[in-house]
């Protein structure tokens, strides 16, 4: 009985090791001067119109870097497109900090890391690739059994169909015009004939 114990626990401990192992290489980890700076999403992988956002963790001499929040600026970029990401300590684990939003675009996306770590002037850039952290996914790319519209394909076919719906408004209103000018016109004519 304590043989099986003991191979649980062996068996525990070595599925725990390949747990942290994995997390680990979802991100991308940088030294800065005396700084370990590590970024990623949060919970890759990530696919589009999931909740995720940025998870930056910094640790120095290997222990966590913590009070960062009020020192350090973060952006993501996606394409053209830039977003500030105010920074949040992580709730239990200190030297982690997050900033959560949702990708809306599958592809590549930049974290940019600056400010200022007791006197280290910080400004890193981290792009999504092979070597680093994971790109957002198409969300239809996990999907089973039903593959469903990609959120900015539903959005683009509601737009359209507002802009069709307007359309049909405005061919109305001028169809119903006309109606009435002619039912006006011949109104009008009928009673000339009668005098």
């Amino acid at each position: 009985m304590f043989r099986r114990v003991g191979r649980i626990a062996v068996l525990c401990a070595v599925l725990t090791m390949f747990a942290t192992v994995g997390v680990a290489l979802a991100h991308e980890e940088r030294e800065v001067g005396e700084y370990s700076i590590e970024v990623g999403l949060i919970d890759e992988p990530v696919y589009t119109g999931q909740k995720s956002g940025l998870e930056l963790g910094v640790s120095q001499a290997e222990q966590p870097v913590e009070g960062l929040e009020g020192t350090l600026q973060a952006t993501v970029t996606f394409g053209e497109e830039t977003r500030d990401l105010p920074l949040e300590p992580r709730f239990g684990e200190p030297g982690w900090y997050e900033s959560v939003f949702f990708p809306t675009a599958a592809g590549p996306y930049t974290f940019r890391i600056f400010g200022d770590i007791d006197g280290t002037a910080i400004d890193e850039s981290f792009t999504s690739s092979p070597d680093g952290f994971s790109e957002v996914q198409d969300v239809t790319g996990g999907q089973f059994p039903v593959t469903l519209p990609a959120a900015g394909d539903t959005a683009r076919d509601a737009q359209d169909g507002a802009a069709a719906a307007g359309t049909a408004t405005l061919a109305l209103i001028v169809g119903g015009a006309g109606l009435v000018a002619g039912l006006v016109a011949l109104g009008l004519t009928l009673a000339r004939r009668r005098a």
